[in-house]
């Protein structure tokens, strides 16, 4: 996991310093302005970030329920190949809830 979120953390890096290339390319296909194209980088890479910090909460844990006799265990197992609809209007945002 921690090969992953290092992996995830060096593309944070590079979309934080591509930002404004990146959201010329939004400018040009969406039709967006410019600042709300940069929104939806830094928001996107926001999700990067924070997505990043998960490999040290995912341990797999019992999670505290109100109803008595239930047990509920939280696990996270990579899902492997994924597929994104992604809507027009957030073409980058979007896709990085999936990564």
């Amino acid at each position: 996991m921690k090969a992953r979120a290092a992996i995830m953390l060096k593309l944070h890096g590079l979309i934080r310093e591509h930002a404004v290339p990146l959201a010329e390319l939004i400018v040009l296909e969406n039709g967006k302005n410019m600042n709300e194209a940069m929104a939806d980088v830094a928001k996107g890479n926001e999700t990067i970030e924070y997505a990043c910090s998960l490999p040290q909460l995912a341990q797999g844990r019992t999670l505290q329920v109100s109803s008595g006799g239930v047990h509920c265990r939280d696990y996270r197992d990579p899902l492997g190949v994924v597929a994104s609809i992604v809507p027009f209007n957030f073409p980058f945002m979007v896709p990085m809830w999936t990564v």
